[in-house]
């Protein structure tokens, strides 16, 4: 998905103002708000760059999850520490589970479909301990998302120059964004393109995944970025 814009990933949405500070220390808050294990263990699924697991790092066990090698390859570089799996969010098959699973930067709209939903919801579930927490930052619901949206995005550093510029549109109940990359270097200008499809989900399509796999849930509708989190909790003794 990120292939072709891995590398520049970070420099991207450093530039638009993504704080990833505050959004680990509200996550951090409401995992001890909530979680009721004893454990520190934390899986982040979608894990991008690594940029959440590597801030959490500093106050739990932290290991990361994702489908792209390509974005694999950073969050590996950058936190030389942390264990990360190639897995589908879909059905990973880990030999061991979390008392912390979270999925941020609305990760989970890459299921595309309810069915790929309710799959992957009852797999995490699967990996998240009796007592433990799960948090899942969603992508917009389909009366949210606009077509026909034109965006830009620049960096401007001595030694890299960045322009992307997307185009919102959607099929069905999938939103896709379309965008071209210039990248200039001191080697020259690049250009690129990339397709992202997202599933929109409704909150009843959310609420329904969780408690399908036995979950507790609160909708919290801003969030730790303004997506809104949904909060789930496994309780004890379900195994």
């Amino acid at each position: 998905m990120f292939s072709k814009s891995a590398d520049y990933y970070d420099e991207i949405y450093a530039s638009i103002g993504k704080d990833y500070y505050k959004e680990s220390d509200k996550t951090h808050k409401l995992i001890q708000k909530y979680l009721n294990t004893q454990g520190k263990s934390l899986l982040d699924v979608g894990c991008g760059t690594g940029h959440h697991a590597g801030i959490l790092g500093k106050n739990y066990l932290v290991e990361g999850l994702d489908l792209d090698p390509s974005i694999l390859s950073v969050a590996r570089k950058k936190y030389p520490k942390i264990h990360f799996h190639k897995a589908n969010m879909i059905n990973f098959k880990l030999n061991k589970k979390f008392d912390v699973i979270i999925s941020l930067f609305s990760s989970i709209g890459y299921l595309k479909t309810k069915s790929n939903l309710n799959k992957a919801i009852q797999t995490m579930t699967h990996h998240l301990l009796p007592g433990g927490v799960m948090l899942i930052e969603p992508w917009f619901s389909p009366s949210e998302w606009h077509t026909g949206g034109i965006f830009t995005v620049h960096v401007n550093k001595p030694d890299i120059k960045i322009t992307r510029m997307s185009h919102s549109s959607r099929k069905g109940n999938i939103s896709i964004l379309n965008f071209q990359y210039l990248i200039g270097t001191s080697k020259g200008i690049q250009h690129s393109t990339e397709q992202h499809q997202l599933g929109l989900f409704t909150k009843k399509d959310y609420t329904a995944a969780f408690r399908k796999a036995g979950l507790k849930v609160i909708h919290d509708p801003k969030g730790v970025d303004g997506r809104g989190l949904y909060i789930c909790t496994r309780p004890l003794g379900n195994k």
